[in-house]
């Protein structure tokens, strides 16, 4: 069972799998032994996309075709109505889903160099962001993963990759869990949720759709997938 739907998702426990609604998103959370190296964290983490996928879909494994755009993003040619998107980082990984909207995931172990991080912003990030990223140099390296966090779930919404420019959009985290993003003109061109996940240190998790109709944005539930359950 899991928790209802609710305007700023709560985690919860699911086994087994949630029902995905039409007009409703799906965050899936799972962590893996902490002795895997990260290649096979990537083969786990993909052995699981494929895994939830059949499910959802009523199909073996063999019938599973998934193939990639252009730009890099993977889609379903044989059921082109479930949008699906995969992150992996350290032990964990995350799957998004959703039917009738394009969606994006994102997640990052916060770890790194201060500096460096101090370096990529000022290559690569919008005016604005700097900004809020120096606002607290004591917790910068947090400020800045998430920040990444949400940037990237936003570029695989949108099925870009980094061929868009990271400077070309804004999408500061809020306190509340929301980002709301704006393009160069300051007109609001999306929105992403954003929350931090303890393991075996601390990731950010950043997520979000394209609604088809902006009146209608998806709701989301937030569960971590019980494995061995």
């Amino acid at each position: 069972m899991i928790e209802p739907v609710v305007a700023l998702p709560s985690i919860s426990h699911c086994d087994p799998l949630p029902e995905l609604k039409a007009g409703e998103g799906l965050c899936l959370l799972r962590h893996f032994e902490a002795s895997l190296s990260g290649q096979l964290l990537r083969q786990q983490a993909q052995c699981w996309l494929r895994q939830v996928l059949s499910g959802y879909l009523s199909v073996t494994d063999e019938q599973l075709s998934i193939a990639r755009t252009p730009q890099g993003k993977p889609w379903l040619p044989d059921f082109p109505g479930l949008r699906f998107n995969l992150s992996h980082s350290g032990t964990s990984a995350a799957i998004v889903l959703c039917r009738g909207a394009e969606v994006g995931v994102d997640l990052e172990k916060v770890s790194g160099n201060v500096e460096a991080k101090k370096a990529i912003a000022r290559r690569f990030f919008n005016p604005d962001e700097q900004h809020w990223l120096a606002e607290d140099e004591a917790h910068y390296l947090l400020r800045f993963t998430r920040l990444w966090s949400v940037k990237e779930a936003w570029l695989k919404v949108r099925g870009t990759g980094l061929t868009q420019s990271l400077a070309g959009f804004c999408a500061i985290p809020q306190h509340s869990g929301i980002a709301h993003v704006y393009d160069e003109r300051k007109e609001e061109i999306g929105l992403l949720h954003h929350r931090l996940i303890e393991n075996d240190g601390v990731y950010c998790l950043a997520y979000g759709a394209c609604a088809p109709l902006k009146d209608l944005p998806v709701r989301w539930q937030v569960c971590i997938f019980q494995a061995d359950s």
